[in-house]
């Protein structure tokens, strides 16, 4: 079957969204650490240490100071992952690798030493700029190769480029690193989803299977990064993936989710009120005056107050997600006055870490209580 991709690629490359990608743009060496060829730093640390290129010594010091990456390309060992993510990442692959350098590293690698490769799923997925979720996947390329899956984190999974479409172009300095264009890369990193080749670490409790709340917060980062409304989605992904399953998934999505655990945060919210007839709306501006905005917009004629992550406007119900950076000093206090301000104009909020994501069921309590806090009360 054809792609049908190819319009929603060029709306994305044009601008359509607020991340740009585009078939021949120039990737920046500062989004990762360039791989280096083995030879070259066996070269470089005989030359400093003043001993030939094969003596065991030279191979011992590269051991130390250098991650392999692939077959014949390594990077220094300050550029490895934190060991938390690391092993969190490894705790839910399904052949546990433990994947120490991140997937933009380990694909430009790849296709250094096989040009002729296209980086596919997550590897095609981190080069385009979405990167969630990338890191702790195996590398992915297509190639004359029938189906081969990664048996370690130095082997990528390979499976056969068909030629029913034309792979996009980036590069990187002199390099050029082909990759299959954004809406083939959704397709394929959603079909990795919900076979189980790929998965991550999502909460208990959220009323949908696991691959499911996976594929969900896969299509939001699409759709918020890029622009993308359902039909779009549905277009270009067309006998792709299952249309009543991609039908299914669209319907739990929304393109507002600012991150990963906003997802969760909406999905908990909808399970928490399911019955309750309650709307659930992302990124919801109030404004100095008290005033609500729509959904996603801003008015230019009005002073920003704030944009709460999930709202109800007709019942006065916010929810924020506080990731790491509400941490710091300034932006608690920010915080506070923000919930402080909400409230004397009559909403009920309710701010949540990621801590308090992993336990849904006590989250969804909290919910229910800001809906009806007297029926809660002790």
């Amino acid at each position: 079957m054809s792609y049908r991709g190819t319009r929603i690629d060029g709306l994305i490359a044009e601008g359509n969204g607020r991340l740009v990608a585009a078939d021949g743009m120039g990737l920046s060496p500062d989004r990762f650490t360039v791989p280096i060829a083995t030879e070259e730093l066996m070269r470089q640390l005989a030359g400093e240490l003043g001993l030939p290129h094969g003596d065991p010594e030279v191979t011992r010091q590269v051991g130390q100071r250098y991650l392999p990456v692939s077959m014949s390309h390594g990077v220094p060992r300050q550029a490895a992952r934190s060991a938390g993510l690391v092993a969190r990442d490894a705790a839910h692959h399904p052949r546990g690798h433990h994947h120490q350098v991140n997937a933009g590293t380990r694909i430009v690698a790849h296709l250094t030493e096989y040009p002729s490769w296209i980086a596919a799923q997550f590897s095609a997925a981190a080069l385009l700029g979405i990167t969630d979720f990338a890191d702790g996947a195996d590398s992915a390329v297509l190639n004359n190769n029938r189906l081969r899956i990664s048996r370690g984190v130095r082997q990528p999974t390979q499976r056969q480029y068909r030629g029913r479409w034309t792979p996009w172009t980036l590069r990187l300095g002199e390099q050029e690193l082909k990759v299959t264009p954004p809406m083939l890369t959704l397709a394929h990193c959603l079909r990795a989803v919900l076979d189980g080749e790929h998965a991550w670490e999502t909460p208990a409790d959220l009323g949908h299977p696991p691959h499911t709340v996976r594929a969900v917060q896969l299509i939001d980062r699409y759709r918020r990064e890029f622009g993308l409304d359902e039909e779009q989605v549905l277009e270009a992904l067309h006998g792709l993936v299952n249309q009543r399953r991609l039908e299914n998934l669209l319907q739990l999505s929304d393109p507002g989710a600012d991150s990963p655990p906003e997802t969760i945060l909406r999905l908990a919210a909808d399970r928490a009120t399911k019955d309750l007839g309650i709307d659930w709306q992302a990124q919801v501006p109030v404004y100095r005056n008290g005033r609500v905005g729509a959904p996603g917009s801003r008015d230019p004629g009005q002073t920003l107050f704030t944009v709460i992550d999930l709202a109800a406007p007709s019942r006065r119900l916010a929810l924020y997600y506080d990731g790491e950076h509400h941490l710091e000093r300034g932006q608690r206090d920010q915080d506070s006055l923000i919930t402080a301000q909400l409230a004397a104009w009559g909403w009920r909020s309710l701010r949540v870490t990621a801590g308090m994501l992993r336990d849904v069921r006590q989250l969804n309590f909290f919910i229910s209580s800001l809906v009806f806090p007297q029926s809660r009360s002790a």
